[in-house]
């Protein structure tokens, strides 16, 4: 059978969109697989969240326009540091939190205690406690 060659053209097109697709709605399927919060090291070391650092931090280093070294300098981190971050490696906890000095994000938010870890400890809060005697005498009649 002898097809119109306008045909083959489209469905070309058509097939070369589709398995662009599929690649796509793979690799959301990969990365959504890694967003379920699987725990890092397999949740025996505390650690920090350093692929939701990323996630986050991209935008910004890609706004500001320069270059990763000259912003790592400006950070205070190297710039393989800043590119460990993008890629989810870890990087030491002082890194993590002149990085997210430097951005404005609360380097807490991204730390993931160890599974099993006990529950964190409530601090006293400050000021409220009073250790001396009241200075007040009762009222006599």
């Amino acid at each position: 059978m002898n097809s119109d060659p306008s045909i083959q053209r489209a469905m070309a097109r058509l097939r070369k969109a589709l398995e662009k697709r599929m690649r796509i709605d793979d690799r959301a399927e990969e990365l959504a697989a890694r967003e379920k919060g699987r725990p890092i090291r397999a949740g025996t070391l505390a650690a920090y969240d350093t692929a939701a650092l990323g996630r986050k931090l991209r935008p910004m280093l890609e706004y500001d326009g320069r270059g990763w070294r000259a912003l790592a300098d400006e950070i205070g981190v190297t710039s393989p540091d800043l590119s460990r971050v993008m890629a989810g490696q870890d990087i030491a906890a002082g890194k993590v939190f002149a990085i997210c000095d430097w951005a404005g994000l609360d380097a807490r938010s991204f730390y993931r205690a160890p599974l099993g870890a006990a529950p964190p400890r409530k601090r006293p809060r400050r000021g409220l406690m009073f250790h001396g005697k009241s200075t007040e005498t009762g009222v006599s009649t």
